[in-house]
């Protein structure tokens, strides 16, 4: 009897200690939901199945998927597909986005691997050091400017606010991307011909869910328009970027990202 003061103290002070933890991390948890929430960098890899030189960039980008401020993305192109290996994520729709920012970074051409960094930097995707020092240059910014996501029973509620443009710029948009969690695939033809390939975070689609402004936007969706039938873990990604004023995608300015297991 002496000592349950005691032990309710120390009850009390680990209650404190798991909220404490909770609050401070970046990866938030609840029921099969992981919400990444305070992301410094969105590193946006454009790789194809049928490409030789892309296998390392793909192990790279890998190797940061899982870090708790990074948000990685494999964008799968289709322009490889002609030399006889049909890639099994590509999309002309993935192919769209990497002609964008070759408009954004007035590159003449469009090539694999290529890395984005937060919208401002691009980069041959496997190199390693660059990555680094890339990464060390630009972050995120620390601002009121916000994005958001979470599970509400079925639904998804995406929010974004916070943002304020200066008069004759175009307004930042926001943009929703599908992807699974990861992906092995069997290469039968073309440059890759008898390889295994690991994908990480492969996208399925992506589209543009409108202009935000002053007044921010919320946006409500069905959690099976970014699930697939099947028992594998998936996630979903929002980005507000901004855009240049020729329309390409320019910086990023913030970023969240949500894994879902299977039900």
């Amino acid at each position: 009897m002496r000592h349950r003061p005691k032990v309710r103290l120390l009850r009390h002070a680990l209650a404190c200690l798991t909220l404490a933890l909770s609050l401070a991390l970046p990866g938030q948890v609840s029921s099969g939901e992981r919400v990444k929430s305070q992301i410094t960098h969105v590193l946006e890899l454009f790789t194809s199945q049928g490409c030789s030189s892309c296998p390392p960039a793909d192990q790279l980008l890998a190797k940061f998927a899982d870090q708790p401020h990074v948000l990685a993305l494999s964008y799968h192109v289709d322009y490889w597909d002609y030399i006889g290996w049909r890639d099994t994520f590509g999309s002309d729709h993935n192919s769209e986005r990497q002609r964008a920012y070759a408009r954004a970074f007035a590159n003449k051409m469009v090539y694999t691997p290529q890395l984005v960094i937060n919208g401002l930097h691009d980069m041959v995707g496997s190199h390693g050091e660059k990555l680094d020092r890339l990464m060390t240059k630009s972050r995120l910014p620390a601002s009121p400017v916000d994005v958001s996501i979470r599970r509400v029973g079925d639904s998804l509620h995406i929010r974004a606010s916070g943002v304020v443009t200066p008069p004759g710029e175009r307004k930042p948009m926001l943009v929703l991307v599908n992807f699974a969690d990861s992906a092995t695939v069997k290469v039968d033809r073309g440059e890759n011909a008898g390889e295994t390939l690991v994908t990480t975070h492969p996208v399925r689609g992506w589209q543009l869910m409108g202009m935000v402004g002053s007044a921010g936007m919320e946006v409500d969706m069905p959690v099976s328009s970014v699930t697939p039938d099947g028992n594998e873990t998936y996630g979903c990604a929002v980005l507000l970027q901004a855009v240049r004023p020729d329309g390409s995608p320019g910086a990023i300015l913030a970023a969240t990202q949500m894994e879902i297991d299977p039900d």
